[in-house]
């Protein structure tokens, strides 16, 4: 018998959705069986390959974050500041009962100070089994890329400044720089 032409045991019964209404689907209506494995195969194949990606700015330049990674995007609102902590740790904020460390990204990857706009927002990230909040200027959009097109920092920007870089890519014509959120969190580095 030809794969895909035998029925199982479990197809034979209807479906909840089907039984209310006394009759079962019609065969046109249920695609083959081999049409919804390489379905499934090609859904796999294509999640595999790409990356999505949060697009923001910081000035004049756009990064990218894992969208993995992200929990959350949140208006600006107000920080509460802690003492003792480096320049670009902004404060806490709370966030539905959950206390939430604001790092400003400007700050955190050595760029000058400007006021925030009327578009600048929090993104919430996750960071182990806490959160963390990131400044940015604004959002741009969520932009899906395959691994064979991200490029490795290039290696003449100093040391400091690529251990915060996972790589570069290129997104409709724009470079955009691809954030080691591990490391931009990190208070030590």
């Amino acid at each position: 018998m030809p794969r895909g032409s035998k029925k199982k045991e479990d197809d034979q019964s209807p479906s909840p959705e089907h039984s209310s209404r006394g009759s079962a689907p019609a065969a046109a209506d249920v695609p083959p069986d081999d049409a919804l494995l390489a379905a499934e195969e090609d859904e796999e194949e294509g999640a595999a390959e790409k990356t999505e990606l949060l697009g923001f700015m910081i000035s004049d330049e756009e990064y990218a974050l894992d969208i993995l990674e992200i929990k959350e995007i949140i208006r600006l609102q107000t920080i509460t500041a802690v003492p003792r902590t480096p320049d670009y740790l902004k404060g806490i904020i709370t966030l539905r009962g959950v206390i939430i460390p604001i790092f400003d990204l400007r700050r955190r990857l050595g760029l000058k100070e400007r006021e925030h706009g009327p578009l600048t927002r929090i993104i919430v990230v996750y960071r182990g089994e806490e959160y963390a909040g990131l400044i940015v200027d604004s959002i741009t959009h969520v932009m899906r890329i395959g691994a064979e097109q991200v490029e490795p920092p290039p290696t003449t920007i100093g040391s400091v400044e690529a251990e915060f870089i996972r790589g570069v890519t290129r997104y409709q014509e724009r470079l955009v720089i691809l954030l080691n959120l591990s490391r931009v969190l990190d208070v030590t580095a």
